[in-house]
């Protein structure tokens, strides 16, 4: 009796190990799919991360680029019905969005001489911290240096 009983504790043994075995294989693989996963999500994060093109948008005779669209606020259509020529004076454009309203408000740069404390574009972050609906939706647009050349009239 003693015999068997020693024959089933290494039948036990090499179920064991089997088991073991088979544990082992399942945690490898899954430890190379997880490592291939995030290698591919790195991979789309960098290929995101890329700089774009900038997008020129001209709109009352001026060139804007934007430099800023949190949460894919920028919306042409909505922009141009919205825009005044009141907006041509300063450099940056702010659109934000609230009630499915769009708000534009003007910002000049940092060491413009008209410029006051509250209407530089430093003061951006406070501006969306205190005037915008929290976690809003909103672009910034910077006026273009080059503006676009007047056409010249060809002759007949």
């Amino acid at each position: 009796m003693m015999e068997e009983s020693g024959l089933e504790q290494d039948n036990n043994k090499e179920e064991q190990q089997q088991v073991q075995d088979a544990v082992n294989e399942t945690v490898q693989e899954n430890v190379q799919e997880t490592t291939q996963e995030t290698t591919q999500e790195t991979t789309q994060e960098t290929v995101q991360e890329k700089p774009k093109a900038p997008v020129i948008v001209q709109v009352g005779g001026k060139n804007y680029e934007i430099v800023q669209n949190h949460k894919e606020g920028w919306n042409a259509e909505v922009f141009r019905d919205r825009y005044s020529e009141v907006l041509e004076r300063y450099d940056y454009i702010i659109g934000d969005w609230g009630y499915s309203q769009l708000r534009l408000k003007g910002f000049y740069r940092d060491n413009h001489p008209k410029a006051t404390k509250d209407s530089t574009i430093s003061y951006l972050v406070d501006y969306i911290n205190e005037y915008c609906n929290f976690g809003c939706a909103y672009f910034v647009l910077q006026k273009c240096k080059e503006q676009p050349q007047a056409k010249a009239k060809s002759g007949s």
